[in-house]
């Protein structure tokens, strides 16, 4: 039995209200952490302004998916063809707004992916040079589709061939930017772990953050690549996960916020409050010699003496008890 357009939409604000409510809770539990250590780091204030944007984004999204909802199955129930009908009606501006929001959204998430992975590898613009030009094909490709959705032709389905290649570019360049992107970062904090043993700058392992941001990576990385394939297959569920991704991107932001500042879950499931070591790593470009910091986390027993601070790409940044190194790479 096919699954049409209006009981996907009515599937869709159902999972959309979930995420939305638990990420209404990891947000507030993102701005207590954010907030608490701004007096100890600066980068904070960059991972609040990014915080507030996501969550402004998530709200208003499903709150434009509510109006539609509205306005197919309450005020526009009788006109032919029913919600269904509504639904397929692509340049309506409910549906081109909602759909701006959902470009934006995804294009900030991507950023900041990008971001993070500039600042783990100490600024260097090289090693981000392919994900950026990823980026511009996402944004390029996401205007595409929302000049589409204004010039596509009456109750034509979202299926069309106009629309096909760019939604499945957009998809596409924003799955690849983000497969990269975690392996880099993942692949970074792995090396810094190893090198850290040589140095013998810490008690515990940074495998927990690698491992970390990896989980966060595969969940947004696997719900796209499954709207990918619904799409694909022409199928009305691609609505579902479609507006499930909306509050996934910032909850996969501020997971990784939440729990590094809570306490950094181990290899074996366990959660401890940990103090910040640092080490620092110089950089080759001469003229931009500014070393990255990555925290190094070392237990305590005193888990009242701890320290939680926040770097600028979302990971643990050292206090003032800090062990540095010096390595070019």
């Amino acid at each position: 039995m096919p699954f049409p357009p209006d009981e996907a939409k009515l599937v869709s604000i159902f999972i959309q209200t979930l995420l939305y409510g638990a990420y209404v809770v990891v947000f507030g539990l993102t701005i207590w952490i954010l907030v608490t250590r701004r007096a100890q780091n600066e980068s904070a204030n960059n991972m609040l302004g990014i915080s507030v944007t996501m969550f402004v984004l998530a709200t208003m999204h499903i709150g434009v998916n509510y109006t539609r909802i509205i306005n197919a199955f309450v005020i526009f129930k009788d006109e032919p063809g029913g919600p269904a009908a509504y639904f397929n009606q692509l340049s309506n501006f409910t549906q081109i707004f909602g759909s701006t929001i959902y470009v934006a959204q995804t294009l900030v998430g991507d950023a900041v992916v990008l971001y993070r992975c500039y600042i783990v590898y100490g600024r260097s613009f090289p090693v981000i040079a392919f994900p950026s030009l990823l980026l511009l094909g996402s944004t390029a490709a996401g205007i595409g589709i929302l000049y589409s959705f204004a010039k596509v032709v009456p109750q034509a389905e979202i299926f069309v061939v106009e629309l096909q290649h760019w939604i499945l570019s957009f998809f596409s360049l924003t799955l690849a930017t983000n497969l990269i992107c975690t392996i880099l970062v993942a692949s970074r904090i792995f090396y810094v772990n190893q090198l850290s043993k040589s140095f013998n700058v810490m008690s515990t392992s940074l495998r927990p953050v690698a491992l970390l941001v990896i989980e966060s990576g595969m969940v947004y990385s696997g719900t796209l690549m499954a709207l990918l394939i619904l799409y694909r297959a022409e199928s009305w569920f691609q609505y579902v996960l479609l507006d499930a991704i909306s509050p996934i991107v910032g909850l996969v932001f501020s997971m990784i916020i939440v729990r590094i500042g809570l306490g950094i879950t181990t290899a074996s499931g366990q959660t401890r409050h940990v103090s910040s070591s640092t080490i620092r790593f110089g950089s080759t470009n001469e003229a931009n010699n500014k070393p990255i910091r990555l925290g190094l986390r070392g237990r305590r027993d005193n888990l009242s003496t701890g320290s939680t601070g926040m770097g600028s790409s979302g990971l643990p940044s050292g206090g003032d008890d800090s062990v540095k190194a010096d390595e070019e790479v």
